[in-house]
């Protein structure tokens, strides 16, 4: 009885044991590597036949709740990057008891494929500038394709510009590509700063620049940033800012040689000089006299006009005043053997494309004929007074002896008028009247 009662107790004894041995030989049954959108199925198995039997799947050491279990196998409708890792199952009530983990690899394209600058923070023109490419695939990416906008610039997980200029400015992408696909970055920006460059000036409107008109300049460069401050120049001295550069009422002062000069945070430069051709009718038109001094009748002299127009002034045309034709052309006139008939005022009119202006008149006379002349002008207006003078003292005479009153002329014939008059004047007065009017 009491050897029975032993081997019942034996019995109990050895049952959890034996259970305990069948849950250690539980093992996960599932391929290794499945590729990503597939199906896969997991299967926790055991050499012992239980009697609806309940598992846990675990994956990472962590219980699955959102995965379809159905007896002991664990369904993996559609397969992703994210199903990879080590899956173990285990009888519910002995959780603690698991079955060996077995590792399950996804194969999938590349994703979250990114790329980084280095060194961050502004790119400046000349330094340099490294692209670093990442992401993630299985098998890893093996091929690595740079792109600025849709044309491909280079190869390798990272590209650089050791010395990178302003034409790399643009928009990078990296296309990471492996055995099951490929895939792209988002797109980053290059913004390279730079000073200004390819500074220019236009003139406005085009063509001949008259004076009068109205004239812009205007100034043209690429920086970036953009350029903020421009400053005009003609020849050295500063004489404007502001991309245009105004001149309403242009002058002939006004010609010469005009810079811009652009500048931004990163530097300056200047544009070739243009040059401004005022064109403007002649001025400051002059006369001048070879040989100077005196001229002695029957000597030549040369006249020579001179002026500032532009373009040069053409045609050169004399006049002599008082009369309405030309005497003669050209930039010189001569007069040989000049005589009395020669004598008088002269002056050029100088032309060109834009107008016409003439000198003033310059005194051509021989010596000694301007003091002949008003000698003998002299001599004539005093025999005149003379004249006069005697007339009026033997009328004078005449009417005392015939008895008439002595009173001044004018009151005499005032009175035998009967009629107003202004004040009388003494005989100088009438003699020097008389005088003035025979000279004229």
């Amino acid at each position: 009885m009491q050897s029975g009662f032993s081997a019942m107790a034996s019995l109990r004894v050895s049952l959890p044991l034996l259970f305990l041995l069948m849950i250690l030989e539980l093992h996960v049954e599932a391929p290794g590597e499945v590729t990503e959108g597939e199906t896969a199925d997991l299967t926790c198995k055991t050499t012992c036949s239980l009697t609806d039997p309940t598992f846990i799947w675990y994956k990472d050491g962590r219980p699955l709740t959102t995965k379809t279990i159905k007896n002991n196998q664990l369904h993996l409708q559609t397969v992703s990057s994210e199903d990879t890792g080590s899956y173990s199952c285990a009888g519910r009530g002995s959780q603690h008891l698991r079955s060996t983990a077995h590792r399950l690899r996804v194969r999938y394209p590349p994703k979250r494929v990114s790329v980084s600058i280095s060194p961050s923070g502004e790119i400046v023109e000349g330094s340099s500038v490294t692209l670093t490419c990442s992401s993630d695939g299985n098998p890893p990416v093996k091929i690595y394709s740079w792109f600025k906008g849709s044309t491909s610039v280079g190869e390798g997980k990272t590209y650089s510009f050791p010395n990178i200029r302003s034409e790399h400015s643009g928009e990078y992408t990296c296309q990471s590509r492996n055995d099951h696909g490929e895939g792209r970055s988002t797109a980053v920006h290059l913004n390279v700063l730079y000073p200004p460059k390819r500074v220019s000036v236009s003139i406005s409107p085009s063509g001949e620049v008259v004076e009068g008109t109205s004239v812009n300049l205007t100034c043209s460069s690429d920086g970036n940033p953009p350029v903020k401050i421009y400053t005009w120049f003609k020849g050295s001295a500063s004489v404007g800012e502001g991309e245009i550069y105004s001149i309403p009422n242009i002058r002939s002062e006004d010609s010469g040689e005009y810079t811009c000069q652009s500048w931004n945070h990163h530097g300056e430069r200047n544009s070739t000089a243009v040059q401004i051709n005022v064109l403007y009718p002649p001025k400051n038109i002059s006369v001048s006299i070879s040989p100077s001094g005196e001229i002695v009748e029957g000597s030549s002299v040369t006249l020579t006009c001179s002026s500032d127009g532009n373009p040069h002034v053409k045609n050169y045309t004399w006049f002599k005043e008082g009369g309405t034709s030309p005497v003669g052309s050209g930039q010189n006139y001569s007069i040989i053997n000049i005589t009395a008939d020669h004598t008088g005022l002269y002056y050029c009119v100088a032309q060109n494309d834009h107008g016409a202006q003439r000198s003033a008149g310059v005194p051509v006379f021989f010596k000694g004929y301007p003091v002949i002349l008003y000698v003998a002008l002299g001599v004539g207006l005093c025999m005149i007074a003379v004249t006069v003078v005697l007339w009026r003292c033997s009328e004078s005479r005449r009417k005392r002896q015939d008895g008439t009153v002595d009173q001044p002329i004018y009151a005499n014939e005032g009175q035998s008028h009967h009629s107003a008059r202004p004040p009388p004047e003494d005989e100088s007065s009438v003699y020097a009247n008389d005088a003035v009017s025979s000279r004229h």
